[in-house]
């Protein structure tokens, strides 16, 4: 120990030049105002280098001042100092250092100008005892400048600032610690303990400095990049509202389409309708026309009777040669011209064929290499109405009856194959319209069961709160070197759709994927942990993985994990010099095997924000070429369908069965002529007319059957009028028919690959419901769907109203306007989003280190510490008895700040792998992190003064004294302090400062410290068992303790001390000398 030895006071209150000397434990007596507290100020002041505490045990408040020590201050009112004009004053020190048999001294020199003018320096002085000669010139003492030129050579450190003067006094102690400068003044200055948290405080745990700055700064900084991107996600989550709307918009605006088809269609099919209704009316004037035709053949019936009675008349002139031959000619030619009527209505019915069959000849004569029958046959055709050959004519039309048959044969053929082929690539182009749907809303397609998982696990994440959401792999990453693209993507294939998730998020995706497995929903997708990945942050230089980027470090890590090991070959000779290689062409070389990756692989881009568009252009132009197929079928087909039309033989098979009315009309012609030749020879002879008078009056009756007769024929004449007529309104019901029909097919081809759909949902919904009500139905559907769809449009354009004023976006709020906000959706989707999870990851890991390096470490360690010092104070009490009465100090966690304690000394070290932010350490203190994030965010000064209580380790214990009663039974200060006398709550201070004392002197860094204790007006109102229980505590500590009591303590103090003295004055003059048995 580097102990005290003597201490040289010059000009120092009443203290002119006295050198008084200490032992290892010394008492320091005497009545009041003679100099008790005078001395040990000035030990104070040299050791402390302060004038802060000088005589705080007589007052807590004292006032006194180093001028007042300097120049005597006495308090009389004309001569308030004893000395006057410039003075200086010395305090000296003088330490043996025990281990180093060696001496040094330290002290301060005061020069005093006038009052309040002092100035001070501090000084060192190795292997040097105290001695006049230092300090006097003369019988003068030495200023400042006087004593530092004289004893320059001795002098080994000098300091002028009270600054420099503690580093010197700390080091030259034994390297101790701050504490020291604490400590002393506490010790000088007791007070009972009233407040056991208070005392601890002040003299037993040290309040021990935990810089939060950096660690504010960090939550901050984590707080604010978490509301941003909490911002970021609003913004995305009312981008979604307005991409959902439009959605419908478009939706119901194809549903328009699909309605107005439907509408076009069935106003085709109420006209169709309509056609067979006059259809159904033809039919019954047909009846009506039948029935007068019976009433017609009535009259008729009785004309025939009228007519018998004139053919009886005739009978009479049946004898007549000439009558009989006249009315046999008659006969014949009413005979022939009836047949002459039939064969010119077959000759009608043969030329209406022979005119439709000419129209198709002339189209199948536009097709190349048509058979050369078919020309001649169409000039026979053509040539009808002349005098042609009809054996040759009908030997041509027998070829091309064959010629056709065997043509529409092969066409038919054709047709199904071409009609196959359509329905193929039609399919093919309906899935890529799908997919570009897909692309044009700025997603992937991916495989189903991949969908399925990250679905599934998205589901999952936002029933349980959990951020952010499953992502796959290829959405995450760029290629920053476009030519080796097809590498990258041919060399992970399917490892591009792997779903990747947070580190802590892991566990619970895998339970999810593992769920979908039992149920049969999913195989095959590939779900990445990224834990354990740290040591691939970096990509190996030449490696695949040094052209594949990533904002998420963890989607980096593994692909720097997977390409990291396949290194980059510009030519395939190369590839075996290393164990996974790989070229641009897409020639792999690993497992000592060579082999080129399929084209089909790495042609469509999942990888980077360009492999959409690129997709997508893919995927218009395989459309395009898909297209041009069609176009081609559709042009074959319609060609076909060009040559079908004139390929029936219909018509053709007519003629064939005809023709031969053409010969037997002209036959039948020539005999009506020769008839009518006959009858004009025979009507010359007079006796046949005069027969025929006879006749005239039943002629007259047959003529008024004949008016009858016609006033039926009439009737029945317009019924067949209003037949045609009818007939006409269904030819104009036909045209507007067809009208409509091209313009719901006009709307069928606008649909596309829906039209098939479309047809089978209207055929299925006109099944069990008539057209009008159909029409009536989706005329109110699509009315309501107009409904929507307005309704759609506004809250779309309202959404979008909302999204411009809370972000200040400038995109016109319409459907127009929609493409901008779309962009700015796929912007904080794909980019923002990603550039501020890594952001808010980056800033939760600092926060998190922080947190858990710079507070909760460095508390946990404060506390842990505090609790051994308590301990081995503890220790040093447990033999120490102070009147029947032994003490042990407590601490427990406090009440108030329970919680905190508990997260504090939480072993979270023993969780490095996991966040504190998640997991089991944060489900336990979730609470208090949370309440502890927002203090520390804040910034006012309220908060600031809280913060300091909650970085001071001693915040989190409560504090208190058991007293261990001699039967075994034990007290809590804390409960009885208020019962106690002074002296029982002056023993604990002792017995702590002491122990406090002990711990700093042991814990120094010097080797050998000074064990220096001072005590000021000791152990008042305490009975002397308990004064010699205390000291007997202290003699058996590595301390020297200097003891300042008054004259009736010494009986109790002195045994137990190895020096007294007492300290005396006449008023002028203060002296010390020693105290022996009693004298002096």
């Amino acid at each position: 120990m580097k102990k005290m030895m003597r201490v040289k006071l010059i000009n120092w209150h009443r203290f002119t030049n006295t050198t008084i000397e200490l032992e290892k434990s010394t008492l320091i007596s005497g009545e009041n105002g003679a100099g008790k507290s005078t001395l040990l100020d000035a030990i104070q002041f040299v050791v402390i280098c302060s004038t802060n505490y000088f005589n705080k045990a007589a007052h807590e408040n004292g006032k006194r001042k180093l001028t007042g020590y300097i120049r005597c201050k006495t308090g009389r009112e004309k001569r308030p100092y004893e000395r006057t004009g410039e003075i200086s004053a010395h305090i000296a020190l003088e330490f043996y250092e025990e281990k180093r048999d060696k001496y040094f001294v330290v002290g301060a020199v005061v020069d005093s100008a006038s009052e309040g003018q002092e100035k001070t320096a501090r000084y060192l002085m190795d292997g040097i005892c105290l001695e006049d000669s230092l300090f006097f010139q003369g019988k003068t003492p030495k200023s400042i400048n006087q004593f530092r030129t004289t004893n320059a050579k001795k002098i080994k450190q000098w300091c002028t600032t009270d600054k420099e003067a503690r580093s010197m006094m700390k080091n030259r102690f034994g390297r101790i610690e701050d504490k020291f400068f604490r400590l002393i003044p506490k010790a000088l200055a007791f007070r009972p303990i009233d407040d056991i948290k208070d005392f601890v405080y002040s003299y037993v745990l040290d309040e021990k400095e935990v810089n939060i700055d950096v660690l504010r700064e960090n939550v901050r900084t984590y707080q604010d990049l978490q509301r941003t991107l909490e911002n970021v996600k609003i913004r995305i989550g009312r981008l979604e509202k307005i991409n959902t709307m439009h959605e419908q918009a478009v939706d119901g605006l194809r549903k328009d389409s699909q309605y107005e088809y439907y509408l076009a269609r069935v106003e085709a099919d109420l006209i169709g309708e309509d056609i067979k209704r006059m259809q159904s009316e033809i039919q019954s004037d047909i009846l009506r026309l039948e029935e007068q035709n019976r009433q017609i053949d009535s009259v008729r019936a009785e004309q025939t009777e009228k007519q018998q009675i004139r053919d009886d008349l005739r009978a009479e002139l049946a004898t007549d040669k000439d009558f009989l031959a006249k009315d046999e000619q008659e006969k014949r030619l009413h005979l022939l011209e009836s047949k002459k009527e039939e064969m010119l209505t077959e000759r009608k019915i043969l030329q209406k064929s022979v005119d439709a069959a000419k129209g198709q000849l002339k189209k199948l004569l536009q097709v190349r290499d048509v058979d050369s029958t078919v020309r001649l046959y169409y000039k026979n055709l053509c040539e009808i109405d002349k005098d042609i050959n009809l054996a040759e004519t009908k030997d041509t039309l027998l070829h091309v009856l064959a010629y056709k048959n065997e043509m529409r044969d092969k066409i038919f053929k054709k047709r199904a194959e071409a009609l196959t082929e359509e329905a193929r690539v039609s399919s093919q182009k309906q899935e890529l319209d799908g997919k570009i749907e897909q692309l044009m809303k700025k997603k992937l397609s991916y495989a189903e069961d991949v969908e399925r998982v990250r679905t599934a696990i998205k589901e999952e994440f936002s029933r349980i709160g959990r951020t952010p959401e499953p992502r796959i792999l290829c959405e995450m990453l760029e290629i920053t070197d476009d030519s080796w693209r097809n590498a990258v993507e041919g060399y992970l294939n399917t490892q591009r759709f792997y779903i990747l998730v947070e580190p802590d998020s892991f566990d619970i995706a895998l339970g999810t994927y593992d769920k979908l497995r039992k149920e049969g929903k999913a195989y095959g997708v590939g779900l990445i942990n990224t834990q354990n990945l740290d040591q691939h942050d970096t990509a190996p230089e030449g490696s695949l993985a040094s052209v594949v980027t990533s904002k998420n470090k963890y989607a980096k890590r593994y692909i720097n994990m997977i390409l990291g090991k396949v290194h980059m070959c510009v030519r395939y000779r190369d590839l075996k010099n290393y164990k996974t290689s790989i070229t641009k062409e897409c020639m792999k070389y690993q497992n000592h095997v060579a082999s080129a990756i399929k084209p089909a692989v790495f042609e469509t881009p999942y990888i980077g924000q360009n492999a959409l568009k690129v997709q997508l252009e893919q995927a218009r132009k395989k459309r395009e070429d898909i297209k041009e197929q069609l176009r081609q079928i559709h042009t074959r087909l319609e060609q076909m369908e060009f040559v079908l039309e004139p390929l029936e033989t219909e018509y053709d098979t007519d003629i064939k069965y005809r023709l031969d009315v053409i010969g037997d009309l002209r036959q039948v012609e020539l005999e009506i002529n020769k008839c009518r030749e006959n009858i004009a020879t025979l009507e010359k002879n007079s006796n046949m007319i005069m027969k025929q008078v006879q006749l005239s009056a039943l002629e007259k009756i047959l003529g008024e059957l004949a008016v009858k007769l016609d006033s039926l024929n009439r009737a029945a004449g317009k019924t067949e009028e209003r037949i045609s007529l009818t007939k006409e309104q269904a030819a104009d019901g036909q045209i507007k028919h067809a009208e409509k029909a091209v313009i719901y097919k006009e709307l069928g081809d606008k649909a596309g690959d829906s039209l098939p759909v479309w047809e089978q949902e209207y055929e299925k919904h006109t099944e069990d419901k008539s057209f009008s009500q159909f029409r009536d139905n989706y005329l109110r559907r699509r009315k309501a769907n107009q409904t929507l769809v307005d309704k759609a449009v506004d809250s779309m354009k309202e959404f979008m109203g909302e999204y411009k004023t809370a972000h200040d976006f400038g995109a016109p709020a319409t459907m127009d306007g929609y493409p901008d906000f779309e962009t700015e959706y796929m912007k904080l989707k794909n980019s923002e989003l990603l550039q501020y999870e890594g952001k808010v990851e980056a800033a939760r890991c600092a926060a998190e280190e922080e947190f858990r390096e710079q507070f909760l470490s460095k508390l946990q360690e404060n506390m842990k510490t505090a609790q051994a010092e308590f301990k081995e104070l503890n220790k040093a009490l447990d033999d120490i008895i102070f009147s029947n009465e032994k003490y042990e100090f407590l601490y427990m966690p406090s009440k108030r700040y329970r919680q905190y304690y508990e997260m504090i000394m939480d072993d979270f070290n023993a969780m490095r792998g996991e966040s504190i932010f998640s997991g089991l350490f944060h489900e336990n203190h979730k609470a208090v992190i949370e309440e502890l994030f927002e203090r520390l965010a804040l910034d006012n000064e309220n908060n600031a003064r809280a913060l300091d209580e909650f970085t001071d380790y001693r915040t989190y214990m409560d504090y208190d004294i058991r007293i261990i009663h001699s039967d075994g039974n034990y007290s809590l200060y804390s409960k009885v302090c208020e019962e106690k006398s002074g002296g029982e709550t002056q023993t604990p201070f002792y017995v702590t400062v002491a122990a406090s004392f002990v711990q700093l002197y042991k814990n120094n860094i010097g080797g050998e410290a000074i064990g220096l204790v001072l005590f000021d007006e000791a152990f008042n109102n305490m009975d002397d068992e308990r004064i010699g229980g205390v000291l007997e505590f202290l003699r058996r500590l590595p301390l020297q303790i200097l003891i300042a009591a008054p004259p009736d303590k010494i009986q109790y103090i002195s045994p137990f001390v190895e020096e007294t003295l007492l300290v005396m004055t006449d008023e002028k003059v203060s002296f010390a000398e020693r105290y022996i048995n009693g004298a002096v």
